[in-house]
């Protein structure tokens, strides 16, 4: 399916509601207004759309940001249709992102997401070879559409660097060594929880090179089945990941694991010159 996936340019008021219906089919709302976002692609931002055949079937919405001396690209916003998630179109969407930072002259792009969304930790960490060494509590405020409703909107915040080698024996070497951070375990009904019996504390300092720290494998499922578990998975990994990134560690792998939980492999930042 892949090689019959083109990938364009959004430009034009036709184009743009295109993306729009798409936006509101994915999050059930349209977060950008159509105006706003004609204006972007038109004044320097980006919308790139995937089309199978001549449907529409996921977009990617970037603009230039700028910080601490340094322009970059900033990736606010993919979405993929529904059936063809999981099949390496966002992957697409991310690489002709890359070609486009590349040409443009931008050394980095930067995107947010869901700490707990495993879907996008795999993107991010596992196809792109990038890393994470900041967290953002509730970044947005309350938001409503379908992915986000019913928890903090906590983020943290991704550095894919254009150039950068990947490391792929070190990390393979990390990773081996690599123990959890806190346990996880089941309960009665089958759905993953965090650390149960409170062990992490965050006043202990951290020593190892690297460490691996679950999160659920399907997060919507469980918002669905149990939103207090959910919350709970959401403050404990806020604070773990806080607590880490505070003492130089980078999020740089998600190790995937057969059901229930995926993990993060978290590694001393001077090991990788990050």
């Amino acid at each position: 399916m892949l090689e019959r996936v083109r990938i364009q340019k959004i430009m034009t008021p036709t184009e743009i509601a295109e993306v729009q219906s798409l936006n509101a089919e994915i999050w059930g709302t349209q977060a950008i207004p159509s105006h706003q976002l004609l204006a972007a692609v038109q004044n320097g931002g980006l919308v790139l759309g995937a089309y199978l055949e001549e449907k529409l079937i996921g977009f990617n919405y970037c603009f230039v940001g700028y910080r601490e001396g340094i322009m970059y690209l900033h990736s606010h916003m993919i979405g993929v249709e529904k059936s063809y998630r999981e099949q390496g179109v966002g992957e697409l969407l991310k690489h002709a992102q890359q070609e486009y930072a590349r040409e443009h002259g931008f050394q980095l792009v930067q995107w947010l997401f869901e700490p707990l969304e495993a879907r996008m930790a795999n993107l991010s960490f596992l196809k792109l070879n990038a890393f994470s060494y900041q967290y953002e509590n509730d970044y947005y405020g309350q938001l409503q559409d379908d992915f986000n409703e019913g928890l903090p909107s906590d983020r943290i915040v991704v550095e894919w660097w254009i150039e950068r080698d990947r490391v792929e024996d070190s990390l393979d070497e990390l990773e081996e060594g690599a123990e959890e951070v806190v346990p996880w375990s089941l309960t009665v009904d089958g759905l993953p929880v965090l650390d149960i019996d409170g062990t992490f504390q965050q006043e202990q300092s951290f020593y190892k090179d690297a460490y691996l720290l679950p999160i659920p494998q399907f997060l919507q499922k469980m918002k669905v089945e149990s939103p207090k578990l959910a919350e709970d998975w959401r403050y404990k990994i806020r604070t773990i990941l806080t607590t880490l990134f505070e003492q130089d560690y980078a999020i740089v792998r998600m190790k995937k694991h057969k059901e229930y939980v995926h993990s993060y492999l978290l590694v001393r930042r001077s090991l990788l010159a990050l």
